[in-house]
């Protein structure tokens, strides 16, 4: 079943890339999951620059549910759900990071680093293997593998601490 899943996300994230481009957006995360009220195809989108509306929204379910429709991809019913990934939005993509320089994140990893796992702190810099923090617990910068970031996502807390 896991495989199947993993198969129908990278399908709709193959489907979708070409409307989003066309709109000016970008490709937060996919997921397909099973919730009480059934299957859910939850996707989050975003504008590089502005945020995204609710008709920006609406504009995407339209092009990808039609697409889905004719691509029969997903064999029993589903409900489909196209939203902003909000302000503690996952970061998961070098892209991502760069453009949170200077904003705090909450960071988890796979394997502990120092025997820590979670990391709390502003974001210095980035390269091609990992994002360089300056971690608030050590007071120290920390470079943490891109591989071993399990997730990410901004503080929001620390955005109206300012």
């Amino acid at each position: 079943m896991e495989e199947r899943i993993k198969e129908i996300v990278d399908r709709v994230r193959e489907l979708l890339l070409p409307i989003l481009e066309e709109g000016g957006f970008e490709l937060v995360d996919v997921e397909f999951v099973r919730e009480p009220v059934g299957w859910v195809l939850r996707i989050y989108a975003d504008r590089p620059e502005g945020g995204i509306t609710i008709s920006d929204c609406q504009w995407i379910s339209e092009r990808i549910g039609t697409l889905l429709d004719v691509e029969d991809l997903i064999p029993h019913a589903y409900n489909l759900e196209v939203s902003s990934p909000g302000l503690d939005r996952p970061l998961k993509t070098r892209r991502d990071f760069e453009r949170h320089v200077g904003v705090v994140v909450k960071i988890k990893t796979y394997e502990p680093m120092d025997n820590q796992r979670n990391f709390k702190g502003e974001i210095v810099s980035t390269s091609e293997e990992g994002v360089t923090i300056h971690d608030v617990s050590r007071n120290a910068d920390v470079e943490i593998p891109y591989g071993n970031i399990k997730s990410a996502r901004v503080d929001v807390d620390s955005l109206f601490d300012k």
